[in-house]
């Protein structure tokens, strides 16, 4: 049974792999055309049909265009191949088709310090590039960043007014002159913005009984505002008195748990752009706080089920008014909108949360953490120290990927010497007036019908470089001719060196005449021969998928008859010789059990005579054994039935 097993098994193996080989043998490259991409990047160039299936299926592929440049009954398949090879074998390097990407540099001005307010100002180079890929191939360019003295900075401050952040607030309303006048000595234009927040104002996160929510400070003798979510407070401004005057009058809040509510007010700050008066600068955003964050899920714990719709809902007041409609937002929809709306977060926090606010930093794109003192004397340092980091350091990405194309960064930082690939370019420590260059490599793998546009930028500046994108898939070839003389006496299409006739269109639709078929050839009869194929006069051929086929020109008349017979498929006998094989061991495995079975019982039956047989001829009696005694012993009573017995 194991040997019959082992021959099932290899026949089941043969046929799927005939039937493998006729699916590869009839359709040579079709994936490489329009299917998985990835599969035209693997291996090395192979021969194909057509130039455009040639281009597609390696970067390394070119196409021989001249005529007659197969020998006779060779596939036109051989046409394809690489550079060196088609000029080994004779094809002239005018007659290559081998398209080649390219780059062209659309707009690119010079750099420029721009005038106070950051309007002209110029740091990144060039502004807009053409790149033509052919897939497979990698294009490369430079991109320069020259940082600019006195960038404009918009500072937007965001605190915790939770009932622990009370000595704090004292130094954040004294804050708005001295942090306009450091800010000053570094850019020319600067504003500042102030916003708070505290929780959702549920349980358990906030208690509702209705003298808490009034006044939910633990005295009742002190300044305290009812709770609230996010309140944006000032919009951006660079009057410092203002800035003071309003940060004044804020009073603390209060509420149950530890966690607070910051994330709804990072994402509020982020997407109400408008209410918070972002202008096209360097945007920071200061986050002070002395405990975690409440994140994504943690809404429910209140009865809030719907997730963060990540949309602006201020109030004319400025107050988040649906944040009991809605869940906090995730980190990834944070970072979301902060890298959305090209800002820098700088969380400024108490060294028991430390850690936790570092992770949460390597979530964000172009975020720093500092140590917050117990009551924020330090923030005014703090804040420098990060706005001198963040200023210094260049970081070149792409806004958003672009599926089917690859992107990688090579970040040259003042030397000779370039860094390793990355999926972004960074260079640290940057001085004022010093340039760093970048390197861009970009690589597809499909095509595109229409040019794409990716979008480069430096995080935390507002310039961008635009890319249009644009793919090679198809040949250029000049030779283009309908009814060429050189193909079946005009009634086939010449085109890069290779005749498509009526034939395939009118039989099977595929071809470059499929589209306008019947218009285009409607001087052409075209029939399908059932008759057997002569060898006299008959030309084999394949269509654009390779799938084979005959052709007989006939002219009569004036008049002319393509007569096209396909090529017969030998029959598939492998289920037939699976099912046989299959059926025969089932018949002789039955065969044999029913044999078994047979020869036993006939031997039974033999055995059963003759033990019957040898009863009847027992030459002695069956009589009692005189040695046996048994176990039994009877005794008779003389006084049973009336008898007489005496008596005692």
């Amino acid at each position: 049974m194991v040997a019959l097993s082992m021959v099932l098994g290899f026949l089941l193996a043969l046929s799927r792999g005939e039937r493998a080989l006729d699916t590869k043998t009839q359709s040579p490259g079709k994936a490489a055309e329009w299917g998985d991409p990835r599969l035209s990047l693997l291996g090395s160039c192979q021969p194909a049909p057509s130039c455009k299936q040639c281009i597609l299926s390696h970067p390394s592929c070119a196409w021989c265009k001249q005529l007659n440049f197969t020998a006779s009954g060779e596939a036109e398949e051989r046409r394809c191949a690489g550079r060196e090879e088609l000029l080994a074998r004779g094809c002239p390097v005018e007659e290559l088709e081998e398209p080649r990407g390219r780059r062209e540099v659309l707009e690119d001005r010079p750099f420029s310090q721009g005038m106070r307010g950051g309007q002209g100002t110029v740091q990144l180079a060039p502004q807009r590039v053409r790149v033509t890929l052919r897939p497979g191939e990698a294009q490369r360019f430079r991109v320069r960043f020259l940082r600019a003295e006195g960038y404009p900075v918009d500072l937007y401050y965001l605190m915790d007014l939770s009932y622990s952040m009370k000595d704090d607030l004292e130094h954040v309303r004294q804050l708005g002159h001295d942090l306009l006048l450091r800010l000053q000595e570094v850019t020319h234009s600067v504003r500042i913005g102030f916003g708070s927040f505290v929780d959702k104002t549920v349980l358990p996160f906030v208690s509702t009984v209705p003298s808490k929510l009034r006044h939910p400070c633990p005295t009742r003798l002190e300044p305290c505002q009812p709770p609230f979510s996010f309140h944006h407070v000032l919009p951006l401004t660079s009057e410092a008195k203002v800035f003071e005057r309003e940060v004044g009058l804020q009073n603390v809040s209060g509420n149950l748990d530890s966690p607070e509510g910051g994330f709804d007010a990072l994402l509020q700050a982020a997407v109400c752009q408008e209410q918070i008066g972002w202008r096209n600068v360097s945007r920071l955003l200061v986050f002070t706080s002395d405990d975690i964050f409440h994140t994504a899920g943690d809404g429910k714990l209140g009865g809030i089920f719907r997730p963060s719709d990540g949309r602006c809902h201020l109030d004319s007041n400025g107050l988040y008014s649906r944040s009991t409609e809605f869940d906090y937002p995730s980190v990834g929809q944070v970072a979301q909108a902060l890298s959305a709306a090209n800002i820098q977060p700088i969380f400024a926090v108490t060294s028991a949360t430390l850690p936790v606010y570092q992770e949460l930093s390597k979530l964000i794109p172009k975020s720093t953490v500092g140590e917050l003192s117990e009551n924020s004397s330090n923030v005014l340092q703090l804040i420098m120290d990060a706005y001198n980091s963040l200023s210094s350091t260049v970081t070149l990405k792409h806004v958003s990927p672009l599926p089917g194309v690859n992107i990688s960064y090579m970040s040259q930082c003042g030397g000779p010497q370039q860094g390793e690939a990355g999926d972004q370019g960074q260079c640290d420590n940057v001085r004022i007036n010093q340039t760093v260059d970048f390197w861009v490599t970009l690589q597809t793998t499909h095509c595109f019908e229409k040019p794409q546009f990716l979008k480069l930028r430096a995080l935390g500046f507002s310039e961008e470089l635009t890319v249009e994108l644009v793919t090679l898939c198809d040949c250029n070839c000049s030779d283009v001719q309908p009814q060429a003389p050189h193909c079946s006496d005009g009634q086939g299409r010449l085109q890069c060196g290779v005749c498509r006739a009526c034939a395939e269109c009118g039989v099977f639709g595929t071809g470059p005449l499929a589209t306008n078929c019947s218009l285009a050839c409607a001087h052409v009869n075209v029939t399908l021969a059932l008759t057997p194929v002569l060898v006299v006069g008959w030309c084999k051929e394949r269509t654009v998928d390779n799938q084979p086929f005959f052709l007989l020109v006939e002219e009569a008349g004036g008049s002319v008859r393509l007569r096209v017979k396909l090529q017969e498929k030998g029959a598939d006998y492998t289920q037939a010789i699976v099912l046989g094989c299959v059926g025969g061991i089932v018949a002789v495995g039955l065969g044999l059990v029913l044999a078994y079975r047979v020869s036993v019982e006939i031997y039974d039956r033999r055995e059963f005579s003759r033990f019957e047989k040898e009863q009847q001829q027992l030459s002695w009696k069956q009589d009692n054994n005189p040695l046996y005694k048994s176990a039994v012993t009877t005794t008779i009573n003389p006084c049973f039935q009336g008898a007489v017995c005496p008596t005692p």
